[in-house]
């Protein structure tokens, strides 16, 4: 359709101006005048007729009378006729009269004038008195009823011609066409003048625009219109003017650009020389700044080395005084803070070298998140955060990756949650985001209820060195590495790693959640077992919602019957209805006073119970005192397994001990306190350690011991950083020396602090057998000593860390076994734990006491929780007797609202006596463990 009205419109050339001004005045005007013509043909046609008609009236009433006359006359005498004839033929002489009659009413013809024989008189019929016109072969016939007395009535009919209307018509038709012709005559003339006076300038200036060019833009424009068109030509002419010179100063600046960009080229051939040679540079000193980087390394973990080492010695010394021992402990946790922060520095710097490399072995990941939060739960627990940890059902139990690397990230998020929640709730989440042949994505989440994140803050949240703000890193320390290195190491992971605010999920919520994805390889021909406790009956009373639901979850997948108690009252009213049988649990969280709980429940219940809550805050007495099974916070999957399968273990794993009895060991090093260090470590393991001082006094050694024929080196400990001879090049030594030798290899670990990845590969590429990084642990020596001398060494249990001064203690006021468990079995942290205790001693007691003098009790509950509080992580029942019942005193006057009297002072200061001697007591017989 609209290709046919395109066709149209240029096939009537209405695209153009003359054809528009055409069609816009000829249509309208034709229109009109066709319009106009047929209104004037009817008009006159009508008036025509009507005047025809008036004429016959006129006549038929002029002879109406002579015409009843004739009637009566031809009726009762019809021999009159031709006389009767002869006097209507006078009606002849009427205008445009052609012939007349007298009719019967039965159409009987009574007379007739101008008769012509082929034509007959049209029958008569109508009643009406008058009938006309009647269109009989091109003229019109009237008629009028004649009524004569004593006759019947008749009818006098004439035949007027059409003829005159017919040439009225004509020429009304030809005025019609002269006036037209006329019309159109003026109309060409118009468009004539109007084509001349504005289309045909129009057309000269499109001609004249079509013409131009760049070269002929100066040319004069003619001007030889008039009106507006003139002025419409002057301004195409001066613009064209400004046209032309703008066009000049185009050409000028283009030249110019070009000359200037020419110049610019060769500047910048000239930078890029100077570039190449800045790139060359800069590579030089990225290698320089990884040389730096191994050799600061080595520097740094040296002296710590050294530090940490004589530290371990010292301290396993018996005759240190409590000042000494408080001094060793501090420096202690001073160095290994201070390894912390140089870690943290090195592995960004392994990062941003772009030297770390991830290694791949198959690990259970939900053993490895598990470790991760049983080493921090102990910090939640100090804090009163409830930690959970969901565990998607469809997730593998095995992966593919780099354990080390992924606690690492989940050691940094959840640490962190840890540090800035100061009251709520931890959630830890693992789901599968996306699962392919052969791979998956785990999506992972903390989710805290802490201070949260500001939105100004959020954006340097994983920038390197920097925290929330200043006032975060002087209240909570640290580096602000640890956000920055997990998301390089996400990122090696082929994941992604964000932040949320969780306000925005709901403004009700307070905190953060940080999450991050990483990409496993797995296989698929892992099967989930089937895991089927229908059999089993569980009534809980978690009042930790998300404990409450992930418990219920787990127990979801496994068919258990689960039902679970709105509050107190509805467990104590269930436990009457449940049978005490091997296949019943009820579980119970921790929660106030744990002792009342278990009591009421085991007058209402006597099957199997457990009770939820963190292994430093359930205590081991009440609970075999109740027969309740502990359940550690956060829960996993395996520990409720046990529970539903009723295999809790209680015993401790015996610890391994390693004797290097009859072991020969070379340790080479340029620094003696590390030798003296690794002799003294190597000593308590029983083995015999020969030092060199550098690499040449090594080989010397070694030649002299051959050369007496006595048995080589069981093992070599080799420093890399030497001078004159390094490791690596008295490696290649001994290496080339043995090739001389028959069945003879030493083992050579070299004791790197390099923080580049590809060390190790190095190493191992000169001919090492393995590394040891710095600062050395004795675990280190025990694992490397039993790989590489497996012949010469034995297994046997470790001989308790302490021995003699534990039999010397009173239980009641320092059970250190209770110690051990609350500290999750860890006797490092027990120790960290009875430290912290007996450093607060002093403060605690000065504070105290100026607050009994100020009489500000509010204040001294508040400082008495705190010693309560924590004390619940040492076991040292007397104290946390004492200090709980001080406690309960003084908040007497908070609950009953009343002023403290001078009765009320002095049962406070007796009290106070009381608190005093225990933690006493409890200060001689914490320092007699902690400086063994």
């Amino acid at each position: 359709m609209a290709k046919l009205k395109k066709s149209l419109l240029q096939r009537l050339q209405l695209n153009h101006a003359y054809g528009q001004l055409v069609a816009l005045i000829f249509i309208p005007i034709a229109i009109i005048a066709a319009v106009g013509s047929i209104l004037v043909i009817q008009e006159t046609s009508a008036s025509a007729r009507s005047q025809q008609r008036h004429v016959a009236i006129a006549i038929l009433s002029r002879y109406q009378k002579t015409a009843e006359l004739l009637t009566y006359a031809v009726e009762k005498k019809p021999e009159i006729q031709p006389q009767a004839r002869n006097i209507l033929m006078r009606m002849l002489n009427e205008p445009y009269l052609q012939r007349a009659a007298l009719l019967q009413a039965d159409g009987k013809i009574l007379l007739s004038i101008g008769y012509q024989p082929q034509l007959t008189w049209p029958k008569i019929t109508a009643n009406s008195g008058f009938i006309g016109p009647v269109h009989f072969h091109h003229n019109s016939i009237y008629a009028a009823k004649v009524s004569p007395a004593g006759a019947q009535p008749a009818w006098l009919v004439i035949e007027l011609d059409n003829k005159p209307l017919e040439i009225a018509h004509y020429r009304v038709i030809t005025v019609l066409l002269i006036t037209v012709f006329i019309t159109l005559l003026l109309l060409m003339m118009c468009l004539n003048f109007y084509s001349r006076r504005w289309i045909a300038p129009l057309y000269e200036i499109r001609m004249q625009l079509q013409r131009l060019n760049a070269d002929n833009l100066d040319q004069p424009v003619a001007i030889n219109s008039s009106g507006e068109l003139r002025s419409l030509q002057k301004d195409l002419a001066n613009m064209l003017k400004r046209l032309h010179y703008s066009f000049l100063e185009l050409r000028e600046h283009t030249e110019q650009t070009e000359d200037d960009l020419r110049r610019t080229l060769d500047t910048l051939e000239v930078q890029n020389i100077t570039y190449r040679q800045a790139r060359d540079q800069a590579v030089s000193a990225n290698q320089s700044k990884s040389v730096f980087l191994a050799n600061i390394s080595h520097e740094l973990r040296t002296p710590l080395n050294s530090i940490d080492g004589f530290i371990h010695l010292m301290l396993r010394q018996n005759n240190l005084s409590n000042e000494q021992n408080l001094y060793l402990q501090t420096i202690r946790k001073s160095s290994a803070h201070l390894l912390a922060l140089i870690n943290d520095v090195l592995d960004f710097s392994k990062i941003d070298a772009g030297k770390l490399e991830l290694e791949t072995a198959p690990f259970d990941l939900e053993s490895a998140m598990f470790d991760v939060m049983d080493m921090l739960s102990p910090l939640a627990s100090q804090k009163n955060i409830n930690i959970a940890f969901y565990f998607g059902n469809d997730l593998p139990n095995e992966v593919i990756g780099d354990v080390l690397r992924f606690k690492q990230i989940l050691t940094n998020l959840i640490s962190n949650a840890i540090k800035f929640t100061p009251e709520g709730e931890i959630i830890v989440r693992a789901r599968m985001e996306h699962d392919d042949f052969g791979e998956c994505i785990i999506h992972f989440s903390v989710q805290d209820s802490g201070i949260g994140v500001s939105g100004n803050d959020r954006k340097k949240l994983f920038e390197s060195f920097s925290q929330g703000d200043a006032s975060v890193t002087r209240q909570f320390g640290g580096t602000g590495l640890g956000l920055a290195i997990s998301k390089q190491l996400v990122h090696l992971m082929h994941g992604q790693i964000g932040f949320e605010d969780n306000q925005e999920r709901a403004p009700t919520e307070k905190g953060s959640t940080f999450w991050f994805t990483a990409k496993f390889k797995v296989d698929d021909e892992q099967e989930a077992p089937h895991i089927d406790f229908s059999h089993v009956h569980v009534v809980s009373f978690l009042s930790h919602p998300a404990t409450a639901n992930i418990f219920r979850h787990y127990l979801e997948n496994y068919h258990t019957n689960h039902s679970e108690a709105f509050s107190l009252l509805d467990l104590f009213s269930r436990l009457h209805h449940l049978p005490a049988d091997e296949y019943t649990w009820v579980v119970v969280d921790h929660g106030g006073d744990t002792h009342a709980l278990l009591k009421e429940i085991r007058t209402r219940y006597q099957g199997h119970l457990a009770v939820y809550g963190y292994q430093m805050s359930l205590e081991p007495n009440i609970l075999s005192e109740f027969r309740a099974t502990p359940l550690y916070q956060p829960l996993s999957r395996s520990a409720l397994l046990q529970l539903l399968n009723n295999q809790i273990n209680f015993e401790e794993e015996d610890k391994e001990s390693f004797d290097g009895q009859g072991l020969h060991v070379l340790a080479v090093d340029d620094h003696l306190p590390n030798l003296i260090v690794l002799e003294a470590l190597l000593g308590e393991l029983n083995v015999t350690t020969t030092k060199a001082l550098s690499g040449q006094d090594a080989l010397n050694l070694i030649q002299q011991r051959l050369d007496k024929k006595q048995k080589p080196f069981d093992l070599i400990f080799m420093d890399i950083q030497m001078p004159v001879m390094s490791g690596i090049d008295t490696t290649r030594a001994i290496r080339s020396l043995e090739s001389t030798l028959e069945n003879v290899r030493f083992p050579i670990i070299a004791l790197t602090a390099h923080a580049l990845a590809d060390e190790k590969q190095k190493l191992l590429a000169v001919g090492m057998d393995d590394y040891v990084s710095k600062p050395i642990q004795i675990e280190q020596l025990i694992q490397i000593l039993t790989q590489h001398t497996s012949q010469h060494f034995a297994e046997g249990n470790n001989k308790p860390a302490h021995n003699t001064a534990l039999d010397h203690l009173d239980p009641e006021i320092l059970d250190w076994q209770q110690s051990v468990q609350l500290a999750a079995n860890k006797e490092d942290l027990a120790l960290d734990l009875l430290q912290m205790l007996v450093d607060s001693f002093k403060t605690e007691l000065n504070e105290m006491q100026q607050l009994i003098e100020m009489e500000d009790f509010p204040q001294l509950e508040h400082v008495l929780h705190r010693l309560y509080g924590a004390t619940r992580y040492v076991g040292v029942p007397k104290l946390q007797q004492v200090s709980g019942e001080f406690e309960q005193f003084v908040s007497i006057l908070r609950k009953e609202r009343r002023v403290a009297d001078e009765a009320f002072i002095q049962e406070t200061i007796k009290h106070f006596d009381e608190l005093t001697l225990i933690i006493s007591q409890t200060e001689h017989a914490a320092l007699s463990i902690l400086h063994k």
